[in-house]
């Protein structure tokens, strides 16, 4: 709702794998991926769209309420729990202008 609110379309996916099909046919301008997911976590997900020629310039921001993990390849982290100041703080450098 936020990133509606902030005029982005914001699409969905279940898990990692469906993530990286949206991804590949929507072609947002950044994606927002919690670490813990069901299959293939955020950092995996983070890794393969960086190892990716066709999408390795686009911004992947992570979050999660376990910490920041010592390795990634995200662009940006955010901590659980976080409030709406902060969240709109983190995703606004990557707004399309």
């Amino acid at each position: 709702m936020v990133l509606r609110d902030l005029g982005c379309d914001a699409l969905t996916a279940r898990d990692a794998e469906s993530a990286l099909d949206v991804i590949e046919q929507q072609d947002p301008d950044f994606v927002i991926s919690d670490i813990k997911l069901p299959g293939i976590d955020g950092v995996e997900l983070a890794r393969r769209i960086k190892s990716d020629r066709r999408l390795d310039k686009k911004p992947v921001l992570l979050m999660s309420a376990f910490g920041e993990p010592r390795s990634h390849d995200g662009d940006g982290f955010l901590a659980k729990p976080f409030d709406i100041d902060g969240f709109i703080d983190f995703v606004s450098p990557y707004l399309a202008a």
